[in-house]
């Protein structure tokens, strides 16, 4: 029995080279990467190094919560209109 093959469907174009989203990306990841190893070389959060305290922890749950549900909302409606 042979297994199925497995096609991906690569929405970057390749006439351009990468656009704006692509290099957003790429920035975000960076930064993420750069956050959490200063937090493991610290041992301190992000906003502990700068100088802010961290939210308490309910106000950062519902905090993500939302942003997570306006994030989901978005990209849903995004594709919805093609």
């Amino acid at each position: 029995m042979r297994p199925k093959s497995l096609s991906v469907r690569c929405e970057q174009g390749s006439k351009g080279g990468p656009g704006l989203d692509v290099w957003l990306s790429r920035g975000a990841m960076l930064a993420f990467f750069g956050a959490v190893g200063v937090e493991l070389t610290t041992g301190k959060g992000v906003l502990q190094n700068v100088g802010l305290m961290a939210p308490l922890p309910a106000l950062a749950l519902g905090l993500t919560g939302v942003v997570g549900v306006v994030t989901a909302f978005i990209i849903f409606q995004s594709g919805s209109s093609d």
